[in-house]
Protein backbone atom coordinates (compact mmCIF):
# COMPACT_ATOMS: atom_id res chain seq x y z
CA UNK A 1 0.00 0.00 0.00
CA UNK A 2 2.99 2.32 0.44
CA UNK A 3 3.33 2.74 -3.34
CA UNK A 4 -0.36 3.72 -3.58
CA UNK A 5 0.03 6.32 -0.83
CA UNK A 6 3.20 7.69 -2.41
CA UNK A 7 1.49 8.06 -5.81
CA UNK A 8 -1.54 9.77 -4.26
CA UNK A 9 0.83 12.18 -2.49
CA UNK A 10 2.82 12.91 -5.67
CA UNK A 11 2.71 16.21 -7.57
CA UNK A 12 -0.94 17.01 -8.41
CA UNK A 13 -1.89 17.41 -12.07
CA UNK A 14 -4.03 20.41 -13.13
CA UNK A 15 -7.43 19.35 -14.44
CA UNK A 16 -6.81 20.61 -17.96
CA UNK A 17 -4.04 17.97 -18.32
CA UNK A 18 -5.87 15.10 -16.58
CA UNK A 19 -7.88 13.78 -19.58
CA UNK A 20 -4.64 13.15 -21.50
CA UNK A 21 -2.61 11.83 -18.58
CA UNK A 22 -4.87 9.71 -16.37
CA UNK A 23 -4.52 6.05 -17.41
CA UNK A 24 -7.15 3.65 -18.67
CA UNK A 25 -6.49 1.35 -15.72
CA UNK A 26 -7.99 0.48 -12.33
CA UNK A 27 -6.83 2.43 -9.31
CA UNK A 28 -7.40 5.18 -6.78
CA UNK A 29 -7.42 8.94 -7.21
CA UNK A 30 -7.08 11.91 -4.87
CA UNK A 31 -8.63 15.35 -5.38
CA UNK A 32 -6.57 18.27 -4.07
CA UNK A 33 -7.94 21.80 -3.69
CA UNK A 34 -6.80 25.30 -2.94
CA UNK A 35 -6.96 26.37 0.69
CA UNK A 36 -10.15 28.31 1.41
CA UNK A 37 -11.91 27.08 -1.73
CA UNK A 38 -14.59 25.26 0.28
CA UNK A 39 -16.18 27.10 3.19
CA UNK A 40 -15.52 25.33 6.50
CA UNK A 41 -13.48 22.54 4.94
CA UNK A 42 -9.82 21.87 5.57
CA UNK A 43 -7.89 18.78 4.64
CA UNK A 44 -4.35 17.47 5.00
CA UNK A 45 -1.76 19.70 3.36
CA UNK A 46 0.07 18.38 0.30
CA UNK A 47 3.80 17.94 0.95
CA UNK A 48 5.01 20.05 -2.01
CA UNK A 49 2.03 21.92 -3.47
CA UNK A 50 -0.01 24.67 -1.81
CA UNK A 51 -3.07 22.40 -1.82
CA UNK A 52 -5.10 20.34 0.62
CA UNK A 53 -6.56 16.87 0.20
CA UNK A 54 -10.33 16.86 -0.27
CA UNK A 55 -11.49 13.46 -1.54
CA UNK A 56 -10.26 9.97 -2.43
CA UNK A 57 -12.07 7.74 -4.91
CA UNK A 58 -11.65 4.43 -6.71
CA UNK A 59 -12.33 2.92 -10.10
CA UNK A 60 -13.70 0.35 -10.39
CA UNK A 61 -15.65 -0.14 -7.17
CA UNK A 62 -15.71 -3.94 -7.51
CA UNK A 63 -14.71 -6.87 -9.67
CA UNK A 64 -17.86 -6.69 -11.82
CA UNK A 65 -17.36 -3.05 -12.84
CA UNK A 66 -15.55 -2.06 -16.03
CA UNK A 67 -14.76 1.49 -14.82
CA UNK A 68 -11.21 2.79 -15.13
CA UNK A 69 -9.43 5.77 -13.64
CA UNK A 70 -10.00 7.68 -16.89
CA UNK A 71 -13.68 6.80 -17.26
CA UNK A 72 -14.45 7.64 -13.65
CA UNK A 73 -12.35 10.79 -13.28
CA UNK A 74 -12.94 12.28 -16.73
CA UNK A 75 -16.37 10.87 -17.57
CA UNK A 76 -18.07 11.15 -14.17
CA UNK A 77 -16.19 13.81 -12.23
CA UNK A 78 -14.72 16.29 -14.72
CA UNK A 79 -17.23 16.04 -17.59
CA UNK A 80 -20.06 14.41 -15.67
CA UNK A 81 -22.89 15.72 -13.54
CA UNK A 82 -23.83 15.75 -9.90
CA UNK A 83 -26.05 12.78 -10.72
CA UNK A 84 -23.03 10.59 -11.54
CA UNK A 85 -20.44 11.83 -9.06
CA UNK A 86 -20.37 11.73 -5.27
CA UNK A 87 -17.55 14.28 -5.34
CA UNK A 88 -19.62 16.70 -7.44
CA UNK A 89 -22.61 16.23 -5.11
CA UNK A 90 -20.49 17.11 -2.07
CA UNK A 91 -19.00 20.13 -3.84
CA UNK A 92 -22.47 21.29 -4.92
CA UNK A 93 -23.80 20.84 -1.39
CA UNK A 94 -20.98 22.90 0.08
CA UNK A 95 -20.94 25.63 -2.59
CA UNK A 96 -24.52 26.08 -3.84
CA UNK A 97 -25.61 28.66 -1.29
CA UNK A 98 -22.40 30.68 -1.65
CA UNK A 99 -22.38 30.49 -5.46
CA UNK A 100 -26.13 30.88 -5.97
CA UNK A 101 -26.36 27.61 -7.85
CA UNK A 102 -29.80 26.11 -8.44
CA UNK A 103 -30.76 22.49 -8.01
CA UNK A 104 -33.59 20.20 -9.01
CA UNK A 105 -34.71 16.71 -8.08
CA UNK A 106 -34.48 13.64 -10.33
CA UNK A 107 -33.86 10.39 -8.47
CA UNK A 108 -31.41 12.46 -6.43
CA UNK A 109 -30.41 16.11 -6.18
CA UNK A 110 -28.66 17.55 -9.22
CA UNK A 111 -27.63 21.01 -10.31
CA UNK A 112 -29.47 22.62 -13.20
CA UNK A 113 -27.48 22.31 -16.44
CA UNK A 114 -26.02 25.83 -16.42
CA UNK A 115 -24.82 25.36 -12.85
CA UNK A 116 -23.28 21.97 -13.68
CA UNK A 117 -21.12 23.93 -16.13
CA UNK A 118 -20.29 26.48 -13.43
CA UNK A 119 -19.27 23.68 -11.05
CA UNK A 120 -17.02 22.19 -13.75
CA UNK A 121 -15.39 25.59 -14.27
CA UNK A 122 -14.95 25.99 -10.51
CA UNK A 123 -13.30 22.55 -10.35
CA UNK A 124 -10.95 23.47 -13.20
CA UNK A 125 -9.84 26.60 -11.35
CA UNK A 126 -9.57 25.18 -7.83
CA UNK A 127 -8.75 21.46 -8.02
CA UNK A 128 -5.94 19.14 -9.12
CA UNK A 129 -5.59 15.36 -9.15
CA UNK A 130 -3.22 12.54 -8.32
CA UNK A 131 -3.77 8.84 -8.94
CA UNK A 132 -2.32 5.42 -8.31
CA UNK A 133 -2.89 2.32 -10.39
CA UNK A 134 -4.02 -0.72 -8.41
CA UNK A 135 -5.61 -3.92 -9.79
CA UNK A 136 -8.27 -4.13 -7.03
CA UNK A 137 -8.66 -0.64 -5.52
CA UNK A 138 -11.74 -1.61 -3.49
CA UNK A 139 -9.48 -3.86 -1.37
CA UNK A 140 -7.39 -0.91 -0.12
CA UNK A 141 -9.87 1.99 -0.29
CA UNK A 142 -10.83 1.99 3.42
CA UNK A 143 -7.19 1.79 4.53
CA UNK A 144 -6.19 4.63 2.19
CA UNK A 145 -9.04 6.82 3.45
CA UNK A 146 -8.07 6.04 7.06
CA UNK A 147 -4.44 6.96 6.35
CA UNK A 148 -5.02 10.11 4.26
CA UNK A 149 -8.12 11.47 6.07
CA UNK A 150 -9.88 13.28 3.19
CA UNK A 151 -12.66 15.47 4.60
CA UNK A 152 -15.26 14.98 1.82
CA UNK A 153 -15.41 11.20 1.88
CA UNK A 154 -18.53 9.97 3.62
CA UNK A 155 -18.11 6.18 3.29
CA UNK A 156 -15.37 4.65 5.45
CA UNK A 157 -14.82 8.05 7.08
CA UNK A 158 -17.45 8.49 9.83
CA UNK A 159 -14.81 9.35 12.44
CA UNK A 160 -13.49 12.33 10.47
CA UNK A 161 -14.22 15.55 12.41
CA UNK A 162 -15.80 17.17 9.31
CA UNK A 163 -18.05 14.20 8.48
CA UNK A 164 -21.10 15.78 10.23
CA UNK A 165 -20.58 19.13 8.46
CA UNK A 166 -20.44 17.50 5.01
CA UNK A 167 -23.36 15.21 5.85
CA UNK A 168 -25.49 18.17 6.97
CA UNK A 169 -24.58 20.22 3.87
CA UNK A 170 -25.60 17.30 1.66
CA UNK A 171 -28.90 16.97 3.56
CA UNK A 172 -29.68 20.71 3.15
CA UNK A 173 -28.87 20.51 -0.55
CA UNK A 174 -31.03 17.39 -0.96
CA UNK A 175 -33.93 19.09 0.82
CA UNK A 176 -33.56 22.23 -1.33
CA UNK A 177 -33.55 20.15 -4.52
CA UNK A 178 -36.68 18.28 -3.43
CA UNK A 179 -38.40 21.59 -2.67
CA UNK A 180 -37.42 22.94 -6.12
CA UNK A 181 -38.90 19.88 -7.84
CA UNK A 182 -38.01 18.58 -11.29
Amino acid sequence: MDDVLAALRSAPVPLDRVPDEVPVAPGLYAWWGRFGALPGISGPRHVTADLQLLYVGIAPNGAASKATLRSRVVGDHIRGTTGSSTLRRSLAALLSEQQGWRSRWTTRPVLVNADELRLSAWMGEKLALTWAEHPEPWTVEAAVIAELEPPLNQADNRDHPLHPLVQEARKRWRDAARAAGT
